[in-house]
């Protein structure tokens, strides 16, 4: 159980700090293959590593470039790249808990793992 957690908690990292440089959609078509193959190395699920993922794609908070509506916020010229690092910094990490934690306490009882 310790090392499906500690698989989910880096992959989830991974993805969440991937996210702000890439596009969520194609960092998910990327990962997810290689998730699940790498869950079923590990003897578990898939679902045990591309549930994850895929909702920490979801997670992109720092930078303009992650996601649109990040663009529209700086766009606007009244926050710098600077305040949305702080501020998405914080919001990546407490991603990285919700996420992790929602994987292994809810995913399982979800899909019956």
């Amino acid at each position: 159980v310790f090392g499906i957690a500690v698989l989910v908690i880096a992959a989830v990292t991974m993805v969440i700090f991937l996210t702000e440089l890439t596009s969520n959609l194609a960092t998910t078509a990327t990962l997810l293959p290689v998730m699940g193959a790498i869950a079923l190395q590990a003897g578990v699920p898939p679902l045990v590593l591309t549930v994850p993922v895929t909702i920490a794609a979801s997670c992109a908070f720092m930078l303009p470039v992650a996601t649109p509506p990040n663009a529209i916020v700086f766009s606007t010229g009244k926050i710098t790249i600077p305040e949305m690092v702080r501020a998405g910094i914080a919001l990546n990490i407490i991603g990285v808990i919700v996420v992790s934690l929602i994987s292994l306490l809810v995913v399982p009882a979800v899909f019956g793992l």
